[in-house]
C-alpha cells in the first residue's frame, strides 16, 4: 500500500506545475518569440537590405545559431526541471548567469510594457470617430500640422478648406515657435514644442498625434517633466491585465494563449487580405521581396541579419528556460524546437506582407516613395500604420484589429518575461505554496508598475530609447557565449548527449557539439566584441543625447552583467577546503544536477515497486 500510495503522490503532487499539453507549451513558446519585433523590426529589415534575399543570411543564421541555442536552452530546463537560477546547479560557478537572466529580463519587463501602455491607449482611442490622429483640429494639434491626401507632395492645412503644395508649406513653418509662443494652453498642457526641428514642413496629423497627445514630449532626457496621466491609467490596466493572466502560473497562462497566440494569426491574415486589395499594395510587396543579390556582398547585412534572428528568437532572456521547465519530462522538446524556429520566424516574413501592402497603399496615395515612408521601431506602429488604416473605409474596425493584434504580441512576451521573474524566486523558497506564488507574483507586478512610471514622463521617450539601447548590449551575448562554454566544455557534450538520451530516448545528432564547442561560441564572441567596439549613442528623431548618457547607457548593460563574477566569487568563499580545491569543485556540477525531480521520484516509486513484487 506504502509503494502504491507513493506513485499515486507522484502522479498527483509533482514537484512544480506543468503545462496541461504540449501544445500550451508551443503556443507560449511561439507567443513569446512573436513579439512587436517581428512585425516592426523584420520587414524593415528586409526591405532596407535587399529585400527578399535578406532571408539568406537570415536562414543561414538561424540553422547554425538560434536553432541549437534555442534546443540548448529548452532541453536543459526541461530535463532538470528549474528555474533560470537552479538550473546551474549543473556549473555552480556561473550561477550568477540566473540572476544575470532575471535582471535583463526584469528590466526589460519595465518598459515593454510601457510599448503595452502605448497599444492600449490607441486601442481606446481607436473606437471615435473620426480617428483622432486623422484630423488636425484638435487641441494638441499645430498650424504647421498636414494630413497627406493626394499623390502629390500635397497635404490638407489644418482649417481642412484648401491644399497648398511642398513650397507654400515652408512659409508656414516659421510660424511653429510663435504658435507655441502664443497659444499658452498648449504650454499649460505641459507640451514642448521648442525640440520640433523647424526647418521642415512641419508634422502629419498621426505624428502630432504621438509626440503631443500620447507622449507630450519634453525637450531631452534632462528634463524629465510630469508623469502623463493618460499613460499611468494605461500602465496599470496593462499590469492589471498581465496579472490576471499568470495568476495560477502556467494553469492560467496556458489557457490565456489560446487566444493571445492564436489571436494574431488571423488578426493578420484579415489585414492582409483588406490591405492586399488596395491600390498600390503590389508596389509595397514589390519592394519588399523582390532580391537585390548585389546586397549579398555587404557585411553590414549579414550582421544585421545575424542580430535581429538573436534578438526575434529570445536566446539568452531566461524565458527558454523557465517555460520548458514547466514540460513533462520525456516531451519530444527537439520536435518542438523546430516547430518554434519554422513558424515563429516564418510569422517575421508573413507580417512583412501585410506591413509593404499598407506601405504601397500609403505609396500610392501619397507619391512618396515606398522607402520614404518605411519606418521602423514605434514610428511604423504608432505613426505610418496608423495614418494608412485612417484612409480606409471604416477606418476604426482596421484601427482596432490592428492595435489588438499588437495587444496580444505583446501581452505573449511579457507573461513569459513576467513569468521568469516569479519563478527564479518561488523556485528560491522552500515549500513554496499557491498562495505564497500568488503573493509573490502579486508583489512583482506591483513593484514592477512603480518602477516603470518613469517612462511615463515627458521624458519617457528618451528614457526608453537609451535603456531599450543598451538593456541586451553586453549581458545577452555574455550568457550565451558562456551557456554554449559550459554545455560544450565544461560540462562536456557528450556527458550532456548522455543526459539527453535519459530524457529523449535518443542522442542528438553530431552537429549540435561541433555548433556548441566552436560555432556557437565563435558566432557569440564576434558579436560581443563587435557590439562594444561599434556602439554608439541612440537617437531619436532630431534629438540628440548628451554625453552623459552614454555613461548611463552603459550603467544599465552592467548592471546585468555584474551579478556573474559578483556570484562565481561567493561560490569560490563559500565553499570548504583549500581555495584551488574549492575553485575546481565550483565548476562541477553539485548534489543537487540531475534530471526533474518528479522523474526521480517515479523511478524511484517503480525501483521500490519491483522490488515489492519480488519479495
Amino acid at each position: 500500500m506504502k509503494e502504491k500510495a507513493g506513485v499515486a503522490l507522484v502522479k498527483t503532487k509533482p514537484h512544480r506545475l506543468k503545462w496541461k499539453n504540449n501544445l500550451e507549451f508551443l503556443l507560449s513558446l511561439i507567443g513569446y518569440s512573436v513579439g512587436l519585433g517581428n512585425i516592426w523590426r523584420f520587414p524593415y529589415l528586409c526591405a532596407l537590405n535587399g529585400g527578399a534575399v535578406f532571408l539568406i543570411p537570415y536562414a543561414i543564421f538561424m540553422f547554425v545559431l538560434a536553432f541549437p541555442l534555442s534546443f540548448l536552452e529548452l532541453s536543459i530546463g526541461q530535463f532538470s526541471g528549474k528555474s533560470t537560477y537552479d538550473v546551474w546547479d549543473i556549473c555552480p560557478a556561473f550561477r550568477g548567469l540566473g540572476v544575470a537572466m532575471v535582471v535583463v529580463t526584469g528590466i526589460v519587463c519595465l518598459y515593454y510594457t510601457t510599448i503595452l501602455a502605448w497599444i492600449l491607449y490607441y486601442l481606446f482611442h481607436s473606437f471615435m470617430s473620426p480617428l483622432p490622429w486623422t484630423t488636425c483640429d484638435n487641441w494638441w494639434n499645430t498650424d504647421t500640422c498636414f494630413i497627406h491626401q493626394y499623390r502629390t507632395n500635397n497635404f490638407t492645412n489644418t482649417d481642412g478648406n484648401h491644399t497648398n503644395n511642398f513650397t507654400d508649406s515652408l512659409n508656414k513653418t516659421n510660424g511653429l515657435v510663435q504658435y507655441a509662443k502664443n497659444h499658452s494652453s498648449l504650454m499649460d498642457k505641459n507640451i514642448s514644442l521648442v525640440h520640433v526641428n523647424i526647418s521642415t514642413i512641419g508634422l502629419t496629423a498621426p505624428e502630432e498625434f504621438w509626440n503631443y497627445n500620447v507622449l507630450r514630449m519634453s525637450t531631452g532626457l534632462d528634463d524629465v517633466g510630469s508623469m502623463q496621466w493618460q499613460l499611468v491609467v494605461a500602465l496599470i490596466v496593462s499590469w492589471i491585465i498581465i496579472f490576471l493572466c499568470i495568476i495560477k502560473g502556467v494553469k492560467s497562462a496556458g489557457k490565456v494563449v489560446y487566444l493571445t497566440a492564436v489571436a494574431p494569426y488571423i488578426i493578420i491574415t484579415i489585414i492582409l487580405i483588406r490591405a492586399a486589395t488596395l491600390p498600390g499594395a503590389i508596389d509595397g510587396i514589390k519592394f519588399y521581396i523582390i532580391p537585390d543579390f548585389s546586397k549579398l556582398a555587404n557585411p553590414q547585412m549579414w550582421a544585421q541579419a545575424l542580430m535581429q534572428i538573436f534578438y526575434s528568437t529570445g536566446m539568452g532572456w531566461g524565458g527558454f528556460i523557465t517555460m520548458s521547465s514547466y514540460n513533462k519530462f520525456d516531451n519530444n522538446v527537439m520536435r518542438d524546437t523546430i516547430i518554434f524556429c519554422i513558424v515563429g520566424e516564418g510569422t517575421s516574413f508573413y507580417a512583412g506582407f501585410v506591413v509593404f501592402s499598407v506601405l504601397g497603399f500609403m505609396s500610392h496615395q501619397t507619391g512618396l516613395g515606398v522607402a520614404e515612408i518605411i519606418r521602423t521601431g514605434p514610428g511604423l506602429a504608432f505613426i505610418a500604420y496608423p495614418e494608412a488604416l485612417g484612409q480606409l473605409p471604416i477606418p476604426q474596425l482596421w484601427a482596432v484589429l490592428f492595435f489588438l493584434m499588437l495587444a496580444f504580441a505583446a501581452l505573449d512576451s511579457m507573461f513569459v518575461n513576467v513569468e521568469v521573474c516569479v519563478t527564479a524566486i518561488t523556485d528560491s523558497i522552500p515549500q513554496s505554496t499557491p498562495k505564497l506564488r500568488l503573493m509573490i507574483t502579486a508583489a512583482t507586478c506591483f513593484l514592477m508598475l512603480l518602477v516603470s512610471l518613469i517612462f511615463t514622463s515627458q521624458a519617457g521617450i528618451y528614457i526608453y530609447q537609451l535603456v531599450d539601447w543598451y538593456m541586451s548590449a553586453v549581458t545577452v551575448f555574455l550568457i550565451t557565449v558562456l551557456e554554449t562554454i559550459i554545455i560544450g566544455w565544461i560540462y562536456g557534450a557528450d556527458r550532456y548527449f548522455d543526459d539527453m538520451e535519459m530524457m529523449l530516448g535518443k542522442r542528438p545528432l553530431v552537429l549540435f557539439k561541433i555548433l556548441w564547442k566552436f560555432v556557437n561560441p565563435f558566432i557569440l564572441s564576434v558579436i560581443l566584441v563587435f557590439t562594444l567596439v561599434k556602439y554608439q549613442l541612440p537617437t531619436y528623431g532630431d534629438y540628440v543625447y548628451p554625453p552623459y548618457a552614454s555613461a548611463i547607457g552603459w550603467s544599465i548593460a552592467l548592471i546585468s552583467a555584474v551579478p556573474i563574477p559578483i556570484w562565481m566569487i561567493r561560490e569560490f568563499i563559500t565553499r570548504k577546503g583549500p581555495l584551488l580545491q574549492r575553485i575546481k569543485s565550483s565548476f562541477q556540477p553539485n548534489e543537487k544536477w540531475g534530471p526533474a525531480k518528479d522523474y526521480k521520484l517515479a523511478m524511484q516509486s517503480d525501483s521500490k515497486e519491483i522490488q515489492n513484487m519480488k519479495s
